[in-house]
């Protein structure tokens, strides 16, 4: 298995720089994080390099990457990964994993540029409001509440007690409310959905797998219902006793999920 300790470096990619993690070899697989930003080389990464060129950029605002003035919204985002894609000379159409927010940005992209995609595997995504339920709102409560709900059990999750289980330097609390501050500048009004996202979601033609937590506290697992009747031919599959972070809580059955996917 790829190093779990592979260290981010910095790029300059898509007019700022950037925090970047790339291991692996074989076909390129970007992956999109969510709102709580990437915390580290995951357990999952690691599995997936083993056949994959994983690779992880912290998108503008969250990490150590800059954070420009003009990216005030979920589309601005969408168009910033097209740009730092072709930044990076990764060969269209590529693979692709959305976390939540990122998984968003990742509809919108398939949308609007068809031909970018191979394939795309949405995680929990946001970008939908629920009919049942509501997305949860992270700015209500502290930081460390919205980590410790995006997990069913946290403290059984090997990955939230490496990142977030011990107590807190200044620096990663600082990290925290920064990522906080970013999500609600691009998408906070209307809070974590788009109005238009849903009309446009039947013209995707790229092959999409939809993976959900049962136990989901963040985005009701209403929007991923929601996901799978608009998008042809996608897929929903639930993951059981797992929130809304499967990559982090769930590593080896979310990778082996999206490996067989995309094999397939």
């Amino acid at each position: 298995m790829a190093a779990m300790n592979n260290p981010p470096r910095l790029i300059e990619a898509a007019g700022i720089t950037v925090e970047l993690r790339r291991d692996g070899s074989g076909p390129p697989l970007l992956v999109i994080h969510g709102e709580l930003g990437v915390p580290g080389w995951l357990e999952s990464f690691a599995h997936l390099a083993e056949r994959y060129d994983v690779i992880v950029p912290s998108l503008p605002g969250y990490g150590r990457s800059t954070r420009p003035d003009w990216v005030m919204g979920v589309h601005d985002l969408a168009a910033w990964v097209t740009w730092f894609a072709r930044d990076l000379d990764l060969r269209t159409p590529v693979n692709v994993i959305g976390c939540s927010l990122g998984g968003w940005a990742a509809a919108e992209i398939a949308t609007v540029a068809p031909s970018f995609f191979n394939k795309m595997v949405l995680v929990g995504a946001m970008g939908i409001k629920p009919e049942q339920g509501e997305i949860f709102d992270y700015f209500l409560e502290s930081g460390l509440t919205g980590l410790r709900r995006a997990f069913h059990q946290p403290e059984q999750s090997s990955e939230f007690v490496r990142h977030w289980g011990n107590e807190w330097t200044s620096e990663e609390a600082d990290l925290v409310e920064q990522h906080r501050e970013m999500t609600c500048r691009i998408a906070w009004k209307p809070y974590m959905h788009s109005l238009t996202l849903r009309h446009l979601l039947p013209g995707i033609r790229t092959p999409t797998l939809l993976v959900w937590g049962r136990e989901d506290a963040i985005t009701p697992i209403d929007s991923g219902e929601i996901y799978q009747r608009a998008i042809p031919r996608s897929r929903l599959v639930v993951i059981e006793n797992c929130g809304h972070m499967p990559e982090m809580e769930k590593p080896a059955e979310f990778a082996r999920l999206v490996a067989d996917f995309l094999a397939g």
